[in-house]
């Protein structure tokens, strides 16, 4: 019987028995720095630690691609963990680390013994020889030796031993000479299989590790890893993530480096409270997609908080005191059918759920005439009025959706009345958003308003608007279009034009006109 575990288990680990697993710095936040050794690669608290700076250059004649690596000095453990480790070094070397340095323990553990090959004695070596002997493989004769074991995985045992023999041939001087000629013997030995038999392909299932952070602050990067234990490497690495609570996702694809590592690092606005939630992706040889970390149904969590430094600045911006006036005519200036309307008010920002608290007071004066008699001058229009008083509770149930509402009070010619406005925010209080209202006026008449709003071009906010209204005296619909410009003066003061177009139907129509000054702070 042909033992291909062992030889299966002397490939895998062959890079352990030559020498340290290359680890890497992952993170540095303050005085500690984390790396990916932890207690399973036999790390301890107090184990001393080499840190290495990895350099890459291209020869400029030969255009060889050099690489070598540079110490930077030692650190120390101070608490390891199952995979990673919390690592402690002098401000000196703390000064010049980065993350991507790479790491090898100082008294890396006992390399196993290795088998001999039976009935044959082992020529001796020089001391010398021995001494490079235990360095360990070079990069190239680990990927000849998986190349080897990928191609002998597909053939019969004679053909498999032809392939061992070759990868002898070219490197005698292996470390695992001696367990490839055993299992040359036994391939040697084994039953000739008929012409046509083909011995099935046991395919080797990838072992990957991917490795993040399960937290981060607002102004940090973001980088996943994922590292080949065993198996093929894979052909492509993809992580997938979004804020929480996004539908979609959005796709980053891994940069390749050496050994079966891939790393990639999220763009900065993934940094967004209170979590991002990701998953990864490889692409096998075959071109199979495996999960590697996570699903999209069951993603990874990586929890995002704002730095203490930053705390203060929820305290600011959190004011506002703004004044408008607006003049809406609908029949060509003739005073007809026509309202003026004045408001004032004041906004505190909370942050929390109920994001903000407004109140204000407004004064609304208006002629109105139905439609039919328009007209005819002889039908004095009906006059309205409302001197009210309002508040407004802004709740945001997520960071891009917001409920407003708003109730008042007032006096209109025939006494004490109320009214109602209901509203709907789809995205940023400042930045881009679509607000949907519908609200209610005591003796005057309702609306229905849809409003985008932008600030692309910086100090210059804008806004379109779209209004359904019986106004001002609640008897025929109109349409009334609107844009809006603001200008920021100062950084706490904004003024603002608004200029409207209205119509009841195609004869009678009219302009609109409004000014407003904002102040926060």
């Amino acid at each position: 019987m042909m033992k291909l575990p062992l030889l299966l288990l002397l490939l895998l680990s062959a890079p352990a028995l030559a020498a340290p697993r290359a680890a890497f710095v992952l993170r540095i936040e303050g005085s500690d720095a984390f790396v990916d050794l932890g207690r399973a690669d036999t790390a301890q608290p107090g184990e001393r630690l080499r840190v290495y700076r990895v350099i890459e250059a291209r020869h400029p004649s030969t255009g060889k691609v050099l690489r070598d690596r540079f110490l930077l000095g030692e650190a120390t453990v101070l608490e390891a963990g199952e995979t990673l480790s919390r690592i402690a070094a002098p401000d000196e070397l703390l000064a010049r680390m980065e993350v991507g340095d790479e790491v090898e323990q100082v008294n890396a553990p006992a390399p196993r013994e290795r088998p001999t090959t039976p009935g044959a004695a082992t020529p001796a070596q020089p001391p010398a020889a021995s001494a490079t002997a235990s360095s360990g493989p070079s990069d190239a004769e680990r990927t000849a030796l998986r190349t080897a074991w990928n191609t002998a995985l597909k053939l019969p045992p004679a053909e498999r031993a032809k392939v061992w023999e070759g990868f002898l041939a070219n490197w005698p001087q292996s470390d695992l000479a001696g367990p490839i000629r055993t299992e040359i013997s036994l391939l040697r030995e084994a039953p000739v299989a008929s012409s046509t038999t083909k011995v099935p392909a046991s395919p080797v299932p990838p072992v990957l590790k991917v490795s993040a952070p399960t937290s981060a602050l607002t102004d940090e990067l973001i980088t996943v890893s994922l590292s080949s234990l065993a198996g093929p490497t894979p052909r492509a690495v993809m992580v997938h993530w979004r804020e929480r609570g996004s539908p979609t996702y959005r796709t980053v694809h891994m940069v390749a480096e050496p050994h079966g590592h891939f790393r990639a690092t999220l763009p900065k606005e993934a940094s967004v409270e209170p979590a991002i939630e990701y998953y990864v992706e490889a692409v096998e040889p075959s071109g199979a997609t495996l999960a590697a970390g996570g699903l999209p149904s069951r993603p990874q969590h990586i929890t995002i908080r704002r730095p203490p430094r930053d705390e203060s600045i929820e305290y600011r911006n959190r004011s506002r005191v703004r004044v408008s006036n607006e003049y809406v005519d609908f029949n060509r200036f003739k005073g007809n059918d026509v309202y003026n309307l004045f408001e004032a008010d004041f906004l505190y920002r909370v942050y929390t759920t109920v994001h903000a608290v407004r109140v204000g007071f407004g004064n609304y004066r208006g002629t109105g005439t139905p439609r039919a008699q328009l007209d005819d001058p002889s039908i004095p229009g009906e006059e309205v009025g409302y001197t009210y008083g309002f508040s407004e509770l802004e709740v945001r149930m997520h960071p891009s959706l917001a409920l407003l509402v708003k109730g008042t009070a007032g006096v209109t010619r025939d006494g004490l009345k109320g009214g109602f406005d209901l509203g709907l925010r789809i995205g940023s209080e400042t930045g881009t958003s679509l607000l949907i209202r519908g609200a209610t006026i005591a003796d005057i008449g309702a609306r229905g308003s849809l409003a985008l709003s932008w600030d692309a071009v910086k100090n210059w906010p804008m806004s379109a608007e779209v209004v359904v209204t019986n106004e001002p005296i609640g008897e025929d619909l109109g349409v009334r279009l609107i844009y809006t410009v603001g200008r920021s003066i100062t950084p706490w003061l904004d003024v603002t034009g608004r200029v409207s177009y209205q119509l009841r139907d195609i004869n009678h129509s009219g302009l609109g006109f409004g000014l407003g000054t904002t102040f926060h702070w």
